[in-house]
């Protein structure tokens, strides 16, 4: 069995979207013929999910020290009796002391390069070294971002090592088009060098959607465009089909997660304002979110008097999220307006199940994978009339209808092919 260094700071039993990509990979990479030696964070213990833990594969090595406080974690836990902790609930994230404290254009978090992990790296570049004279055996290094410092960790190591260098980044990062405008001139200047140290120093940068691989060969025309590459998110069917749900009481449109901000309810209030207007009444339709639901949202939600079609949900593990998707009607897919770099992760959920797909997004991108898949329809922002008509249309056709998919390219096992297929061609070069 081949092996290679993961550092992926983000990692089950962590339940940050962060952790799944990995996940999925280390799942499926033994099969294939490699063993990936994860190096990991501890997490905080409201975003840990425990039942993650059990879909890491036995054998699995897994390394918990990529910061001083995965060990203080472990060692409280191992002489202190810290109880292991329950599933992370999506609740509202409690406000940041900057956030209560500072006007909110400084609560800004581009003011900060690399956010709160880059204290992280020294003693992650000390641990990762470690780790590989614990794994001699190791080919390559690979790193899931963001956390970007981790991107600066891989760096440094394949300076020291001259191990290939792959940086599999989840959302792209100077050349973000949702960030980038947020940060100030001196650390946009500062964020793109550190970004240019990376992506000249990798081997590989892997991008998450065709359009962000596209930008990036567009901001770096100096280095070769085969640098960067693609592997789209994916969904893994035998990870979601646990536990099980009673069911909805009416049709039901879902929206698997929450809202934050670069990706608000606004569209979708508008859109139950204009069906109420056209007769649709609560009893008839509701909009069933899984996830934390902010007070601008619900503002809004009674401005437009259709807050009785919202509905909260009780928390559902992502291990759990099958069975509420075949228990909905409609599935939802909703990107900010002009976001043409990103796809939503539970869209590759949606495209794995079998309920009908309305996705709301500006990206071709992703409207020329709900036609691909046969899933539904794709409506941009500003058509809220004919999306009106299309949920209008899939509520004469009736509950629980189930849409054949055509899935294929977007399993977890052909991603890993593909990341299987980047190790062994670069590490053929070294």
């Amino acid at each position: 069995m081949r092996q290679f260094l993961y550092i992926t700071p983000f990692f089950p039993p962590q339940s940050q979207v962060g952790s799944l990509r990995p996940l999925k990979f280390v799942r499926h990479l033994p099969a294939l013929g490699w063993q990936p030696v994860v190096l990991c964070d501890q997490g905080r213990p409201d975003q840990q999910d425990p039942g993650l833990t059990d879909f890491v594969p036995r054998g699995a090595i897994v390394v918990r020290d990529y910061s001083p406080r995965a060990q203080l974690a472990q060692w409280q836990q191992r002489h202190r009796g810290t109880p292991t902790p329950e599933p992370a609930q999506n609740r509202p994230r409690p406000q940041r002391w900057s956030e209560r404290a500072l006007p909110s254009w400084l609560a800004n978090p581009e003011l900060l390069p690399l956010g709160e992990h880059a204290v992280d790296i020294p003693y992650a570049i000390w641990s990762a070294k470690r780790t590989l004279r614990r794994y001699p055996k190791c080919e390559a290094i690979l790193v899931n971002a963001d956390p970007y410092a981790a991107c600066l960790v891989g760096a440094e190591l394949k300076r020291e090592t001259g191990l290939p260098l792959l940086l599999d980044l989840r959302d792209p990062w100077a050349p973000c088009q949702l960030r980038r405008p947020r940060r100030p001139l001196p650390m946009r200047w500062l964020e793109d060098r550190l970004e240019r140290l990376c992506v000249e120093t990798a081997d590989r940068v892997i991008l998450n959607t065709y359009n962000t691989m596209h930008d990036y060969r567009s901001h770096y025309p100096d280095i070769e465009a085969q640098r960067f590459t693609c592997i789209r998110n994916h969904f893994d069917a035998d990870l979601v089909r646990h536990g099980s749900h009673a069911g909805f009481d009416r049709y039901t449109v879902l929206v698997l997660g929450r809202f934050e901000r670069f990706n608000k309810a606004d569209v979708l209030l508008q859109i139950l304002a204009e069906l109420k207007r056209r007769g649709v009444t609560p009893e008839e339709l509701q909009l069933v979110v899984t996830g934390d639901f902010p007070d601008p949202a619900w503002t809004m939600a009674k401005g437009l008097g259709v807050a009785d079609f919202v509905h909260l949900h009780p928390f559902v593990p992502y291990r759990e999220i099958g069975p509420v998707l075949d228990a909905a009607d409609l599935l939802v897919a909703l990107v900010g307006p002009g976001v043409t770099q990103r796809i939503n992760a539970k869209l590759y959920d949606y495209l794995g199940a079998d309920r009908p797909v309305l996705a709301i997004s500006d990206n071709p991108e992703i409207a020329e994978m709900v036609h691909a898949a046969r899933a539904g329809m794709t409506f941009g922002h500003d058509e809220i009339a004919q999306i009106a008509d299309h949920v209008q249309r899939e509520l004469k056709k009736g509950r629980q209808r189930s849409v054949p998919r055509r899935s294929a390219g977007l399993s977890s096992q052909e991603a890993t092919a593909e990341l299987v297929q980047l190790l062994e061609t670069v590490t053929r070069r070294r």
